[in-house]
């Protein structure tokens, strides 16, 4: 039987959208920084607040006072004669003072005779409210509170939230966490072989941080835009699971209330098996990030239709960079998919970079600011979070540095996370781990070997000279993913659709001379230079399915409007 490698070839690049030209909007709405300033005065990346009078008050309506994650609330008012044209509707918590306008988490410019407008309402813990600001003084003077609503808030304000999964250190095992406001009471996860069953259960830890557990900027400043108390982030490991069997389960407490039920498939023990992968990264939050809810649609209407595997985000994960409601956002975004397949993180710049605060670096980095060479261009793209929210809200297994270098096996593959944000130079743990973890696969047992990392190694696109950093990973990583017979490299951080042979020395390889008739011949022609490595840059439009088994691996790319 013939070992098809049609995926070498030509290998699919995929694409990551945003182009940072938008900010922040946690609540569903879209600002786009090069046409549509903020609200007068206000800076929304420090939170000043601005004075104003507050004249005579009138109603803000909405559709509901109570809501759950996701719920749209209609508000509508009376509209004016002739609004300013930096009028606008902000959500804010209702204990911000009254003359604090440029205090909202997210705003909306209220246009001429506009008088309703829908909000997506995301959980965060606290009772909120809607104001309507209008400048005084025929729109040149500060800003007034022309309406408010009623306090709105959620149903249930330790709603079992967040619910995503991840593998542990074995086949039988899987991470179930999700996050509610407190922790006064140990939580649980219900699982079973039957929905209406749930014959199981275990219990299992909870942890959270702070603004001063973050090492520097945003991210240690109290504020709507800043940092706000992420509630409890709890997890429970599930054990003994038997390979390729469908579980069911949900998560909560009887005094908290219980989550909905979700069912995930556990990953198959069996080389011969078939596994379905999703990869993609540089996603963050819609509307905010233009094609993350493209992206999620699509991957949830996959898992609907496949039994899809596992979901890889290459970093670039919520692009919250010290905005703590972002992280809400996201994780409200991403519960319906991560819900249901284990959701594999790596690290990228916008969840780790950071100048100072060091000693609060969860990696164990040294220095200041981790790993900063004189010929890198790492900057502060976290926004001084230095991944203390990424670690605390995901899991991985054990075998590595955390969530910054770990490795896993499915079905047939052995997948290698590594990280581009520290050192990986040879005389670098990292890169001293990953030749260990190399060395050691078993290609007899997983004969498809996977490494991903946030930072490209090559990309078609005109780049700055001063970026060195991916000649550094040609230069210490590649050599080492060739000898050790590489099929795969996976990474992001370029934003661009593209696709190419597979390479090595900045050189595309010629074609294998044939069709290998087994497992032993595709490895001799990989020693005979055909390295199969795959150079993606992924996104929040598009993202690439891979399927592989024992004997065959095929690959397409969806981009943001379906197309493959």
């Amino acid at each position: 039987m013939k070992y098809f490698v049609d995926l070498f070839p030509l290998l699919f690049i995929l694409v990551a959208g945003d182009r940072h030209l938008n900010a922040n909007g946690p609540f569903g709405k879209r600002h786009a920084v090069g046409d549509e300033p903020s609200p007068h005065a206000c800076d929304r990346g420090s939170g000043i607040s601005t004075s104003s009078k507050t004249l005579t008050v009138s109603n803000i309506n909405v559709s509901t006072t109570t809501y759950v994650s996701n719920e749209q609330i209609i508000i509508t008012w009376t509209s004016l004669s002739n609004p300013c044209v930096d009028d606008f509707v902000g959500i804010y918590f209702v204990e911000i003072d009254l003359s604090a306008a440029c205090d909202y988490f997210d705003y909306e410019f209220v246009k001429s005779g506009q008088s309703q407008t829908s909000w997506q309402m995301t959980n965060l813990r606290r009772s909120l409210e809607f104001r309507y600001y209008s400048r005084d003084r025929n729109c040149f003077g500060n800003y007034s509170l022309i309406a408010r609503s009623p306090t709105v808030q959620p149903s249930n304000i330790n709603e079992p939230t967040h619910v995503h999964l991840a593998y542990g250190d074995h086949i039988d095992e899987i991470y179930v966490s999700y996050l509610t406001n407190s922790s006064d009471f140990l939580p649980q996860c219900q699982y079973g072989l039957n929905p209406s069953s749930l014959n199981l259960q275990k219990s299992g830890t909870s942890t959270t941080y702070t603004a001063s557990d973050m090492c520097e900027g945003k991210a240690t400043e109290w504020g709507p835009q800043t940092f706000i108390h992420p509630g409890f982030m709890h997890t429970i490991l599930l054990t003994n699971l038997v390979p390729s069997t469908t579980y069911y389960y949900r998560v909560g407490t009887d005094q908290h209330g219980w989550s909905e039920i979700y069912s995930f498939r556990n990953r198959p023990s069996n080389k011969d098996e078939s596994v379905y992968l999703i990869a993609y990264g540089d996603m963050g939050v819609s509307p905010v990030e233009s094609g993350a809810k493209s992206t999620m649609d699509r991957v949830a209407a996959r898992i609907q239709s496949t039994n899809v595997t596992c979901l890889l985000h290459i970093g670039d994960i919520s692009y919250a960079r010290g905005i703590g409601a972002l992280w809400d956002a996201f994780m409200t975004q991403l519960q319906p998919v991560a819900a249901r397949v284990p959701y594999m993180v790596g690290i990228g710049n916008h969840e780790y970079d950071h100048e100072t605060g060091g000693n609060k670096d969860p990696s164990g980095a040294s220095g200041p600011g981790g790993f900063r060479p004189k010929w890198g261009n790492y900057g502060t793209d976290s926004g001084g979070e230095c991944a203390v929210p990424m670690v605390r809200r995901f899991h991985s297994p054990s075998n590595g540095n955390g969530l910054f270098w770990y490795s896993f096996d499915v079905g047939p593959i052995h997948i290698i996370y590594y990280s581009t944000e520290h050192d990986f130079r040879r005389t670098s743990s990292q890169y001293q781990w990953i030749e260990e973890d190399l060395r050691s696969v078993n290609r007899s047992r997983t004969p498809w070997l996977i490494v991903g990392s946030h930072r490209h190694f090559y990309t078609s696109e005109s780049e700055s000279p001063t970026d060195l950093i991916k000649l550094m990973l040609r230069l210490y990583l590649e050599p080492l993913f060739y000898q050790y017979h590489v099929d795969v490299n996976l990474y992001a951080h370029r934003h661009s659709d593209q696709s190419q042979y597979k390479t090595y020395r900045y050189k595309t390889l010629p074609l294998a001379p044939s069709i290998p008739d087994s497992i032993n011949q595709l490895k001799e022609q990989a020693d005979q230079g055909y390295l199969f490595v795959m150079t993606p840059l992924f996104g929040e439009s598009d993202w690439v399915n891979f399927y592989l088994d024992w004997k065959t691996a095929k690959s397409d790319a969806l981009d943001i409007d379906g197309g493959f």
